[in-house]
């Protein structure tokens, strides 16, 4: 019993402590926000240009702001204190490298 309550615990806490994405939609822009207010750093890797890991801004409120033109679809994840973590996203896709990066579509 004991030891089922250990788990539980542990994976509440490891779930409450997983960063939330989200995203909003301009007319020619897009804003991504990832909420990780315990990061150090947290860079935004995408293919808009050629995957080299852009540097984020952190608010007040502990969330990582970028943004980036919404011309285009583009393939996203995103580098959170020198880890790769790919957010829950609506599309997603396997890469070449065996991990999965989120798909940014126009609508």
């Amino acid at each position: 019993m004991r030891i089922r309550f250990l788990s539980l615990t542990l994976l509440l806490f490891l779930t409450g402590c997983a960063p939330h994405h989200f995203i909003d939609r301009h007319s020619t822009s897009v804003t991504l926000y990832l909420e990780a207010p315990d990061a150090i750093e947290v860079f935004f890797v995408s293919s808009i240009d050629s995957f080299r890991p852009q540097p984020t801004q952190k608010n007040s409120r502990g969330i990582w702001v970028i943004n980036n033109p919404a011309n285009r679809e583009f393939h996203y994840f995103y580098v959170v204190d020198g880890r790769v973590y790919v957010p829950d996203c609506q599309y997603r896709e396997k890469d070449d490298f065996g991990t999965t990066n989120c798909i940014y579509q126009l609508d």
